[in-house]
């Protein structure tokens, strides 16, 4: 008797437990990150009697969730691929519109300043000409300006939001480490045996958010929590402990944020081990699409600049003085910041090459930025000059005799690395100035960025149109048309230092005279940009496209990486998804044996009763 009861309670039991998990399903049909979950039934042991082995009814053995750890593993993969797609592609977009935007782009504006130079060729003495000149200049260098503002502008945005993902990475970490202690401790309760089904979908989802953010490695433990870890390895979170993340500037660059991890020795810079997620897009954008393409916006300004100012001084103005610089950006000074930790005090600075006395000084321009060290190696080598963009490090000598300045000038070392594929310096020059009681220490580093700022800081140099120096005062022979060279006393032609022709000039204004104004308007085409192989548009036109394409890529990656999404949370939601069809048939199902159930215990009732009343 009694076990015809205790059968049929265990089996009212089991459906009851089986409703209440089917009605917790379909409560959470929409909740995120959740599994569906499943009563897992055993038959209870049976009893011999002389007739055989008598069941004893159904037993629950746990209330498990629908769960797969290589798809949820493939999940967190993939939100993590699809995150970081996404936002480099946002941002590349951002800086392609810029670009590509008439109202800002460069291209046009750079052709109405050379048409302007050409007019002023045309007709040299007239003011007017001369007015639209210098206006179409103005608006050349605003154009620069103001694509190189709305760069720093993407830039400040893109910090801040580095900022704002890394106070999540360490709230989403503090929340993971606090789950980790409740799941540990519920699943002690059970000895390990039955899992706390809800905190572990609650864990599942702060990953699943956390990757959105930056890459992670997730290792289950024995205990019930994870251990978590970015990049290469970083912990991020040990059991009930969390990592602590911080974002600080750069020491040799003010704009770049970089990431680090507080230890018990101080801040650890991991920023190059940061990858995937918004987080990894963010700074992929920031060292593939914003740096290059602000650096190349100004190798082009400085370049235009060097060129331009060069021919400009060297022609003469309506009043017949001599040309000054056209173009105006700082003073032709390169930024150049050093190592705080830098054992010595010695002072590095950095300048343009003047196109007159190095032809090719725009064209080796490079938009890179460069790290030069002390070595102190011997042989000749004294610092090394490693182009950041690529790593590629050049061999420099110093001024062999100690000059009376204390200021010494760096020249390329005659012993250089195989794999160096430049031959002249970047368009820049480099001093050391140790004068006085200036030291310099083995290992001190120097930041130069010679075309960072280039953009930001060129401006027009001259407001009065009457010194625009279109002429020049070189004699012609009015036959051959050719500049008349001077002769010394024994009729030998004349030549400088540098074995460059002397020609015979003229003392005074020359209205008339367009050749220097036609030189200007020839720059328009010379190659003298990237090596000589681009003009100025051409220079640019490349940037435009070189952008365009990081961006077409970016989409290209972030479409697949969404359908690969797509296609990971289809196998989960099949997988662990809540189904409403199959929950409304369950409930029909474990009502019917709930029914079947409770009908069995009224009759171990009705026969209890029935045989009490026989006895009585």
């Amino acid at each position: 008797m009694n076990g015809l009861l205790s059968t049929s309670l265990s089996g009212l039991l089991a459906a009851q437990r089986a409703l209440e998990t089917t009605q917790h399903n379909i409560a959470n049909v929409n909740t995120d990150g959740y599994s569906r979950e499943r009563v897992e039934l055993s038959t209870n042991s049976s009893v011999f009697t002389g007739h055989g082995y008598v069941g004893q009814g159904v037993n629950i053995t746990n209330i498990a969730r629908s769960y797969d750890q290589f798809i949820n593993k493939q999940l967190t993969s993939s939100i993590s691929a699809s995150s970081d797609a996404d936002r480099y592609y946002q941002l590349a977009t951002s800086v392609d519109n810029i670009m590509a935007d008439a109202s800002t782009g460069i291209a046009p504006v750079m052709d109405r300043f050379f048409n302007a130079l050409s007019s002023v060729s045309s007709d040299p003495s007239s003011v007017p000409a001369r007015q639209v000149l210098l206006s179409e200049a103005g608006t050349l260098t605003q154009s620069f300006n103001t694509m190189n503002n709305r760069f720093e502008e993407i830039r400040t945005q893109n910090n801040n939001d580095i900022a704002s993902k890394i106070n999540e990475v360490n709230s989403l970490a503090a929340s993971i480490a606090d789950l980790n202690q409740q799941i540990s401790a519920n699943l002690g309760k059970s000895q390990g045996l039955k899992q706390p089904n809800d905190l572990l979908d609650k864990q599942d989802a702060l990953l699943s958010k956390l990757a959105e953010i930056v890459n992670i490695t997730v290792i289950p433990q024995d205990n019930g929590s994870s251990s978590v870890f970015i990049g290469s390895g970083q912990a991020l979170v040990l059991g009930n402990g969390a990592a602590t993340f911080t974002t600080s500037q750069s020491q040799m660059d003010p704009n770049k944020i970089e990431i680090g991890i507080k230890a018990a020795n101080g801040t650890i810079n991991i920023t190059n081990q940061i990858n995937g997620g918004s987080l990894g897009g963010a700074l992929r954008f920031r060292d593939e699409v914003l740096d290059p393409a602000q650096q190349k916006l100004g190798q082009v300004a400085a370049g235009l600049a060097m060129e331009v100012n060069a021919v400009h001084k060297n022609g003469f103005d309506l009043n017949g003085v001599a040309g000054v610089d056209l173009f105006n950006f700082a003073g032709t000074d390169v930024p150049v910041a050093q190592n705080p930790l830098n054992g010595g005090d010695a002072v590095v600075t950095a300048s343009f090459q003047d196109v007159n006395l190095n032809p090719s000084a725009a064209g080796n321009l490079d938009f890179s930025d460069f790290k030069l060290t002390y070595v102190n190696a011997g042989g000749g080598v004294d610092y090394t000059l490693t182009r950041l963009r690529d790593n590629q490090v050049i061999n420099l000598t110093a001024t062999d005799t100690v000059p009376a300045t204390g200021v010494f000038t760096l020249s390329f070392a005659a012993t250089q690395p195989a794999n160096i594929d430049m031959t002249a310096l970047p368009g820049i020059d480099m001093k050391v100035d140790r004068s006085g009681t200036k030291t310099i220490s083995v290992g001190d580093e120097f930041v130069i960025r010679p075309t960072y700022s280039a953009a930001q800081n060129i401006s027009v140099n001259i407001t009065d149109p009457r010194k625009i120096a279109a002429a020049t005062n070189i004699e012609v022979d009015p036959v051959t048309k050719q500049p008349i060279q001077k002769l010394d006393a024994a009729n030998n032609p004349v030549v400088d230092a540098l074995g460059n022709p002397v020609y015979v000039t003229v003392n005074g204004p020359m209205p008339g005279d367009n050749r220097n104004a036609l030189l200007l308007a020839g720059l328009k085409d010379k190659m003298g940009m990237l090596g000589g192989r681009a003009s100025f548009s051409d220079a640019y036109g490349q940037i435009v496209s070189g952008v365009g394409t990081l961006t077409r890529a970016g989409q290209l990656s972030s479409s697949a990486q969404e359908t690969l999404l797509n296609q990971a949370k289809g196998a989960r939601e099949s997988l662990a998804g809540v189904n409403l069809d199959e929950e409304a048939a369950n409930l029909i199902k474990f009502q019917q044996a709930y029914q079947a159930a409770a009908q069995s215990v009224a009759i171990a009732r009705s026969t209890f009763d029935t045989l009490i009343g026989a006895i009585k």
